[in-house]
């Protein structure tokens, strides 16, 4: 299975989990006499559960083992990211404006680092995003990995309590 294959996989089994952990929630209790008690099997959804959650840590283990290569790809590209959200919370206001709402009172705003280069290091930090989100794009679209043949799936995954 190529990878990006396998992280789209991923993010389904996910969203299978929290859908079944809901379910389990919500379904578990229920009016005696009730006529949708029995739609929902609470011991079948946690079996099923437990199955999927069996998969995603392989997966995930299948997934990060094939990530090696480029995880400093993916750290520098995450810390990149956090740091546009950051210069983009970052104040530049300056010149004068007006407080409060009745008296007029103005006050004038100095900047260390003016909107212009705020944004031209957003700018800057981008291009680099793009750039390596383009290798990982590329390797994620050329890496096979081992999912569907030989699963690789660490030793104590099949540990969860059964009911």
């Amino acid at each position: 299975m190529k990878l990006h294959k396998a992280l789209k996989l991923r993010k389904k089994l996910v969203g299978d989990i929290a859908r079944l952990k809901t379910q389990i929630q919500v379904k578990n209790s229920f009016t005696e006499g009730s006529l949708n008690a029995d739609k929902y099997n609470v011991p079948k959804l946690y079996e099923e559960l437990l199955k999927k959650i069996d998969e995603l840590v392989g997966l995930k283990f299948a997934i990060n083992e094939a990530n090696r290569e480029i995880q400093a790809n993916i750290y520098t590209i995450s810390e990149y990211k956090a740091l546009i959200a950051f210069w983009n919370e970052v104040q530049v206001k300056e010149g004068k404006q007006i407080v409060g709402y009745s008296d007029g009172t103005t006050i004038n705003y100095l900047v260390q680092i003016d909107e212009a280069a705020r944004n031209q290091m957003v700018a800057e930090f981008q291009i680099k995003v793009d750039a390596l989100q383009e290798e990982i794009d590329t390797f994620n679209y050329t890496t096979d990995i081992p999912w569907g043949e030989e699963e690789i799936v660490p030793k104590a995954v099949n540990e969860f309590p059964v009911v």
